[in-house]
C-alpha cells in the first residue's frame, strides 16, 4: 500500500519514492530524501493502538493517531525501515534495510544506521556516526558524535533484568566500539575511548584509553592504538 497523509509535508516531486510506503500524521520529510519499498514514517507508539483491532480503515486510524516524524533533507531510508512518531533524523542520514527507529529517538546529520539496527525508543545519536549492522540500542542510550559502533554490538539499560530501574549507556564523542561487544548500563564511555571487539563492559571507561576482554580491562592508550593502526595500514 502507498499512503501519504494529507497532514504530511512530503513532496513526491522533490523526493525519490521507490514504490509502496506509508507516511503517517504530520510528518515532515526534507527535499531530496529517498524512501525505499515498505518504508513507514510516523508509526504511532504502541500505547496508542495496542488495544485496537484491525479494520478496513486501519491505515486511516493509524494516520489519525500519529504525531508524525521529522526527516531531514537528503536522507536515504532503505526498504523495510520503520520510523516511529516523535523520532527526528537530521540531514543526510542513511539507513540500511529493516532498520527500526522507535519513538522520541533522534539521529544527527550524516549518521549511518546499518541493516537490522534497532533504536528502541528515546535513543540519542549525534552527528556523523557509523552504526554498523545488527546493533541494538535500548531506551536512554546516548551516543555522541563521530562514533563508530561495529556490527552486532548490544547495549543494555537494565543491570538486573527485569527491574524497575532503567539506566542508559552514555558514549562520548570520537569513540570506537568493536564488533560483538556488550555494554551493561549504567556505564559511561569517555571521549575517544576504544572498546575492543567481543568485550564485556560493565564499568566506566576513561577517555582516551583502549579496553578489551570480559570483563573489559585496560589494554593501551588511544595514542598507542592509532600508532598500531598506522603500522597495520602500511
Amino acid at each position: 500500500m502507498r499512503f501519504v497523509s494529507p497532514k504530511s509535508s512530503l513532496n513526491e516531486e522533490d523526493c525519490f519514492c521507490e514504490g509502496e510506503f506509508l507516511v503517517l500524521g504530520p510528518s515532515r520529510i526534507g527535499s531530496g530524501t529517498r524512501l525505499g519499498l515498505n518504508v513507514i514514517v510516523g508509526y504511532p507508539r504502541k500505547s496508542k493502538f495496542q488495544a485496537l483491532k484491525p479494520t478496513a480503515g486501519f491505515i486511516d486510524l493509524l494516520d489519525s493517531l500519529s504525531e508524525g516524524s521529522r526527516i531531514g533533507e537528503g536522507c536515504v531510508l532503505r526498504s523495510g525501515t520503520a520510523i516511529y512518531e516523535g523520532a527526528t533524523l537530521g540531514d543526510n542520514v542513511s539507513t540500511g534495510h529493516n532498520v527500526l527507529v522507535r519513538e522520541d529517538s533522534s539521529v544527527g546529520q550524516g549518521t549511518i544506521l546499518g541493516t537490522g539496527t534497532q533504536l528502541d525508543g528515546r535513543v540519542s545519536i549525534g552527528e556523523t556516526c557509523s552504526i554498523q549492522s545488527l546493533v541494538y540500542l535500548p531506551g536512554l542510550t546516548e551516543v555522541g558524535s563521530n562514533v563508530f559502533i561495529g556490527p552486532s554490538v548490544v547495549f543494555t539499560n537494565d543491570r538486573y533484568p527485569p527491574s524497575r530501574r532503567m539506566a542508559g549507556v552514555k558514549v562520548r564523542d570520537d569513540c570506537i566500539i568493536g564488533a560483538n561487544s556488550t555494554l551493561v548500563a549504567p556505564v559511561e564511555i569517555g571521549e575517544g575511548a576504544v572498546i575492543a571487539a567481543g568485550s564485556l563492559v560493565a564499568k566506566d571507561v576513561p577517555r582516551g584509553v583502549v579496553v578489551k576482554g570480559a570483563p573489559a580491562a585496560f589494554y593501551c592508550t588511544r595514542e598507542q592504538y592509532e600508532e598500531k593502526k598506522r603500522a597495520y595500514e602500511l
